[in-house]
């Protein structure tokens, strides 16, 4: 996806790895992930697949952007069980019919990004049937009921050592949303980009997925805090 490839270089210094994502992710699998077989779906640059396996999980990443999956490759310790792939969330249940996962992660707000209600529905139970008896499938995303609601134009602006990311906001007459973004390092504008984002509501997620799962927590972030109408995020905690 070309919006990710213009910030490449960037990624890691603006997305460095969160260690409540992998925290999270532990707590989840019963308080260790050693010799767990773990899907990132939308990796990113890896980061946090690479912590996992640093944690004697077996990893499978991917990221729709062949640029990311570069970027990952660059940084993959050669030890650890843990592959990259470019890939699409519409067709894991091709690219890894043979593997069935303790957990399948999707962290970043990487979601939002598929086209459609209908697409969603199709990697729920896709994920559904690559998972383990018990497995889980965790994602996160912004808590766009709130955007919505508030009609929020912008995310918090992410400066860094290097570079400022400026992240708006356009509500469209269609129900989606127009992600606009300028990076720009010192006084000097890297890249404007933009990408369409498909706002899931948590109230319209919630009947998919206690059809498929046996268990569905909520929270608002990746402490595992309550997540309510003012939650910056919605973090999916759902067990086969």
């Amino acid at each position: 996806m070309e919006f990710y490839s213009r910030i490449a270089n960037a990624y890691d210094e603006l997305f460095p790895l969160n260690e409540n994502q992998l925290n999270f992710v532990q707590a989840a699998l019963g308080g260790s992930l050693s010799q767990k077989l773990v899907l990132d779906m939308g990796c990113g640059t890896g980061s946090l697949s690479i912590a996992m396996a640093r944690r004697s999980a077996k990893v499978r990443g991917f990221d729709f952007d062949k640029e990311m999956i570069a970027k990952a490759e660059e940084k993959r310790p050669q030890a650890l069980d843990l592959q990259f792939r470019q890939g699409d969330m519409l067709k894991i249940a091709d690219d890894y019919s043979k593997l069935q996962f303790d957990a399948i992660l999707c962290f970043g707000n990487t979601l939002v990004h598929l086209p459609d209600e209908a697409d969603v529905l199709s990697v729920f139970w896709n994920v559904s049937k690559r998972l383990k008896p018990g497995g889980k499938f965790m994602f996160q995303i912004v808590n766009y009921d709130r955007v919505l609601k508030d009609k929020l134009d912008h995310l918090p602006t992410i400066e860094t050592n290097n570079y400022k990311f400026v992240r708006n906001y356009i509500h469209r007459l269609d129900g989606k949303i127009d992600f606009n973004t300028i990076l720009s390092a010192g006084l000097e504008t890297v890249t404007e980009s933009s990408v369409v984002l498909l706002p899931l509501l948590h109230s319209w997620m919630n009947g998919p997925l206690n059809d498929l799962f046996s268990e569905v927590n909520c929270y608002g972030a990746f402490n595992r805090s309550e997540f309510n109408a003012s939650s910056f995020h919605l973090v999916v905690e759902a067990t086969l």
